[in-house]
This record gives structure tokens, sequence and C-alpha cells, in this order.
């Protein structure tokens, strides 16, 4: 835990810093590491504190490496011919490789817009030329929504410089339309590509007239494709906290896993085989959504919030999440401040740290596999609700309840409409048929949405920043406290008694219910001051 919240902290500081500064800081603490190992071992005698010594010294070890990965990107970056060229601040006829899906920006004041990652292959102004790979961002206008990743594309426009902390070397508005696309032309693309296509086609041909709403949600649900959603129900799953069922999110990725594993088990599978056929089967729906950055570290963390519900090792699952935070950041240390990712760990913490025992508390009202299934979206839900109020400062009062009546046929959905996918290209009537089935969960997820978001109160304001974040950590704290006094009576009991042995003797038996009262008031009249200030 202390590498992780160095690497963490030192990685959201060090990517805002210049290349000079985090040169400087690599090499302090890497020879204060050498100095510290040179005296360690010319020591003799064993110290008392070995082991917080051998804590400390991974810890900066692994600074060190986080260090050294940005120190190498940014001078990368700015070492690049592309960099130097773009320096003059001048149109540039450029050769880019579109390396994301586009996908357009939320409405706002302007016009609307695509934006998309690229690298610049080649570039060239007033004769002078330059070739590289340098990761961009770019801002288009829709003209530019025929291109598709894995496309080569010319165009041209002035690279200016990207916000601090950003990952990429530049921002392009390109000041033309997309000139001289060239396809994708690896086979194996050209294959996922159709597959695609034809599953959106089943989607619609089965459900388009009866429910345009399931035929816009399924293709979301299985492979993340959000084109076809109604404005109006995506906004009803923003209110209601579902939009994660349409992207290839580390939860998403868990319920893959997790349906999968369940499956395989139930059809008398040894756990032995089932691990790999699980994890076989996840990588191929990751090739099949797009193997991205983004969907490979939702893969990674999806892979260990489902071994935290159905592994039974606690102990391992930590260390393994623990690890896989200290390789991805120290992979690509511009995570530390991206909150896709930062949710990603926060819904695995969530599974790994309560997950076990949210699915015992709704075993003790439901059949276990229900219980596994929603217990998945409750656990994660509490850990994730205090960042995602950062970033939409109001309460959705019916997450919660809206996942739990969701999750049981997610299951359907994956298993049989990534099924319908692979059948797609290959057996359309096959497809077809996966899509009536599986266009049955989608439509209940739609019927969800709609009607749990016409709830009286559904969105109620919010406080912004940290004291919003702090207000969401208690409130989740509080359900966590109500599940276990209905469940475990017990040992809500003991812990009820261990809470009020800190109070002072005269305090505790006369006064405690005061104390609770005065307290529960003065967070009641904070809460409300903050929301009026909204």
């Amino acid at each position: 835990m202390p590498a992780v919240a160095g690497v963490w902290l030192t990685a959201a500081l060090a990517i805002l810093w210049p290349l000079r500064q985090v040169m400087i800081a690599a090499s302090v603490l890497g020879m204060a590491l050498m100095c510290a190992v040179v005296g360690r071992m010319l020591r003799r005698r064993r110290t008392p504190h070995r082991a917080a010594g051998t804590t400390l010294a991974l810890a900066t070890a692994c600074i060190v490496a986080v260090l050294i990965a940005i120190a190498l990107q940014l001078h990368l970056m700015a070492s690049s011919p592309i960099t130097e060229l773009s320096r003059q601040h001048q149109d540039l006829a450029l050769t880019l490789e579109v390396s994301s899906v586009p996908r357009l920006l939320a409405a706002g004041q302007g016009p609307p817009q695509l934006i998309f990652e690229a690298v610049v292959l080649h570039a060239t102004a007033n004769a002078r030329s330059a070739t590289g790979r340098l990761t961009i961002v770019v801002l288009a206008k829709p003209s530019w929504s025929g291109v598709h990743q894995g496309d080569r594309v010319t165009t041209a426009g002035v690279l200016a410089a990207p916000r601090a902390g950003s990952r990429e070397a530049a921002v392009l508005h390109p000041s033309t339309i997309p000139l001289a696309v060239t396809p994708e032309r690896e086979e194996s693309r050209q294959l996922i590509t159709a597959m695609r296509t034809s599953w959106i086609g089943a989607a619609r041909q089965v459900w388009g007239e009866t429910s345009p709403d399931t035929a816009g949600l399924l293709p979301g649900m299985v492979m993340g494709d959000r084109s076809g959603t109604a404005a109006s129900l995506d906004e009803a799953m923003k209110t209601v906290g579902l939009t994660h069922l349409t992207a290839v999110s580390g939860a998403n990725c868990t319920l893959i896993l997790a349906s999968l594993m369940l499956v395989l088990r139930t059809a008398k599978v040894s756990r032995l085989l089932a691990v790999p056929l699980a994890l076989l089967g996840l990588g191929g729906f990751v090739l099949l959504v797009g193997p991205d950055p983004s969907v490979l570290r939702a893969a990674v963390m999806g892979s260990i919030g489902a071994m935290a519900i159905l592994g039974g090792r606690p102990k391992r699952t930590g260390a393994l999440l623990s690890l896989a935070i200290l390789v991805l950041l120290m992979a690509d240390p511009w995570l530390a401040r991206d909150f896709a990712f930062i949710l990603s760990v926060l819904a695995t913490l969530g599974l790994h740290l309560v997950g076990q025992r949210c699915v015992v508390w709704l075993h003790a009202l439901l059949p276990l596999w229900l219980a596994q299934a929603m217990a998945i979206p409750l656990a994660a839900q509490l850990f994730c609700s205090p960042v995602i109020v950062l970033l939409q400062a109001r309460l959705t009062v019916y997450t919660i309840p809206a996942n739990m009546l969701a999750a049981p046929l997610i299951a359907l959905v994956t298993m049989v409409g990534t099924l319908g996918l692979v059948l797609a290209a290959l057996v359309p009537p096959a497809a077809a048929l996966c899509a009536a089935v599986s266009g049955v969960g989608a439509w209940w997820v739609a019927l969800v949405a709609r009607f749990m978001s016409g709830l009286p109160a559904a969105s109620l304001p919010w406080p912004e920043g940290v004291q919003g974040m702090v207000f969401m950590a208690l409130l989740n704290v509080l359900v966590l406290l109500l599940l276990l006094a209905v469940v475990e009576r017990e040992q809500s009991r003991l812990l009820a008694h261990r809470l009020m042995q800190y109070l002072p003797d005269r305090w505790r038996h006369r006064y405690g219910f005061l104390v609770v009262a005065v307290i529960a008031a003065g967070l009641t009249v904070w809460w409300t001051a903050a929301v009026r200030q909204l």
C-alpha cells in the first residue's frame, strides 16, 4: 500500500512538471535509495525495523521507476522531429493514423465536435518534412464521422499545445475534411468490423419496429457502441446510474468474467479449467470491442474484481490489485489523473473489500446466484459514487436499486449478445435469434431506466467539490451499516458497543443518543447550507 500510494501521488504531481524537474527528482531519490541499500548491506547486525525499511525501500524504488517513465515519455515527445516542426505555429500537411474510435462530445455552447486519438506519422510545412510517431488528440467537425479506428487520413491544421498534464503531445483542429482515407488493411480487423456492423443490423432488424430503445441500446450493452441510443434514453440512464452498462468499463468486464465463471461452474467444469476458459472468453470479447488501452485496463481491473467475488482469497486479490495498479501507473503515469481509471480501481477495491460481505448479506434474502449478480453493482457503486459526484454534482437516488434490478439480466445480454456478435457475419439467422433473446435484457434495462428516472426525486441537487465527495462517502457508510444491522444483528451490536467505548463514561449511558442526534443535526445543517449555495 505505501508503494501504491507513493507512486499514485508522485505520478499525479510529476506529469505537471517540466522535464528537467522530473529528472532532478528521479536522480535525487535514486541516489538516496542507492545510499540506503549500500548502507544496509554494510551493516552486519539485524535491526528491529527491518520490515519497515524494506517497505520504504520498495516504495522509493517504485517512485523512482515512475519518475523515469515520465521523464522518458516527456523526452520522446519533446525530441520528436514532428514536435520541432510544429513549433513554427503554421499549417501542416499531416498524415494521421486513427488510434481510437471517434466519439461525439457532449453538446455544449458551440457546434458539435468529434474527439479521438491519433498518431501523426508524417508532417510537412514549407518544403520541410518530418516523420515519426507523435500521439495527439483530434477535435474535428461532424464531417469526420466516417473515419474509423485504424484508418490512415491526410489533412491539414496547426498542432496546438495541449493542456497541462495531458498525455497527448498536441491538439489538432483539422482545417479540412478527411482527405485520402486509407481503410484498415488487416484482414482480422476487417472481419471484426464486419461482425460489429452485422450485429447492429441484426439488432435493428429484430427490434427496430417493436422497441427502438432496445435496438439502439443492445449494441451499446454488448460492444460499447452507443451511437444508436436515443438522447432521451441516454439521459434517463445517466439519471439512474446505468451508463456504465453501455461502456467497456472495469465493472462491465467484471460482469462478463463473473457470468462466464458462473456458467462454467454450473456446468460442473472444474475450477482449474474454468478460470483459463473464462479468461479466454474475456480476451475474445476485448478483441471484438476493440483492444485499445482503455479496454485493456478495464479487462485487467474486471478480472481482479471477478476474483474478489468468486475467488475466495481476499489477501491474494488485494496483492494482485496493488501489483496491477503499480504496473499500469508505471506503464502510463497519466492514468493517475484519469477518472475512468480511478473509477475502475475503486470499483475493483469495493468488490475486494465488501464484495463477499454483500453476497452474504443479499444471500440472506435471495438465492446465491442472484445475490452474487447483485453484489457486483452494489459494492462497486458504494465505492465509486464519492468520485462520481465530482464529475456530476447530483444525487441519483435510485442508482443502487436500478443497478440491482438490471443486474440479473446483464449476464443474459452479455453471454447471448456476445455469441450473436460472433455469429453475426457468419450465420445471420443465428445472430437474429441471439438478438431476440439478448434484447429482452436490453428492453428490461431501458424500461428500468425510463421508469426510475421518472420517479419523484430521481435526481437531487448535491454539493460540489470535496464536501460533496465527503457527504457521499458518509452516506455510503450509513448504507453499509444499515445492511450490517439488518442482516448481522450480533455483529452490529458488537460494533455499536465498541464505538460506545470511545465516549466518556458519563456520556456513554446518559447522552449516547443525544450525541448521535447532535452529529446528525450538524451534518444535516452542513448539507443544507452546501446545497443552497448551488
